[in-house]
């Protein structure tokens, strides 16, 4: 089986001297709590990746990715 590597990206801001993250709920009801995730496309970069799933699933455009936490890969 060929593994299918994931992108999260992690949104957070400062609100009053504390630290937020943002979630929301999935339009699928049984999906949940979720936060800005997506399939890596065959020779996309990681970092990119990030970005476009942010954009995609948050509308936001003005955001800077701090580093990357990790890099994984499911079968």
């Amino acid at each position: 089986m060929t593994p299918i590597k994931k992108a999260y990206g992690y949104v957070t801001r400062m609100k009053e001297g504390k630290a937020q993250v943002l979630v929301f709920q999935h339009p699928i009801t049984e999906a949940g709590i979720q936060i800005p995730k997506g399939t890596v496309q065959p020779e996309e970069d990681t970092q990119y990746a990030v970005i476009r799933e942010i954009e995609e699933e948050t509308g936001l455009r003005n955001f800077h990715v701090e580093h990357l936490l990790a890099e994984d890969r499911r079968a």
